[in-house]
């Protein structure tokens, strides 16, 4: 334990949260807890949002920080995923939820490797569109198939290759 220690900066420290924050959101989904699992996730996407700039304020990013983001695949991967099974606990919902949950790992993995930024919708990003879009069926009550398409149009984006702006 004492070897890992030495590699935690601050930053790293709200990378583990955010990813608690993630998982936090895929127990309550599973529980059918979809506003207060969407609450939990855009904590994780606030989290996310402020834990590079943490990094750059103390020092700069690290492998062992780089490494740890890989735990994105639990909030802005696996969470969303949970969530279309949970609103569709079928083979669309499963289909939809494993092509979303293997576009966001194959994103994560690609912006890892890159030397430069590869381009293509921040895997992130789903941490800020599936809690809106929870929020907005509970005031608008559109069909829950707004959320399969929705996660068919973020495995485009997330592995498509157009540059995106900060």
């Amino acid at each position: 334990m004492a070897d890992i220690i030495k590699y935690l900066k601050p930053a790293d420290f709200l990378t583990v949260g955010g990813m608690v924050s993630g998982f936090t959101a895929i127990l309550l989904y599973s529980w059918g807890e979809l506003i207060l699992g969407s609450f939990a996730l855009l904590i994780a996407a606030f989290i996310d949002a402020i834990d590079g700039k943490v990094a750059r304020k103390f020092g700069g990013a690290t492998a062992f920080g780089k490494a740890l983001d890989f735990s994105d695949i639990v909030s802005f991967g696996t969470a969303p995923a949970i969530l279309l099974c949970v609103l569709f606990p079928d083979s669309m919902g499963y289909v939809t939820a494993s092509l979303f949950l293997t576009a966001s790992l194959l994103r994560l993995a690609r912006f890892n490797v890159m030397k430069k930024p590869s381009g293509g919708m921040p895997t992130t990003a789903n941490g800020a569109i599936f809690p809106a879009l929870c929020f907005l069926q509970l005031g608008l009550g559109f069909s829950d198939y707004f959320f399969v398409a929705a996660a068919l149009v973020s495995c485009v984006l997330m592995l498509s290759s157009f540059k995106l702006r900060k």
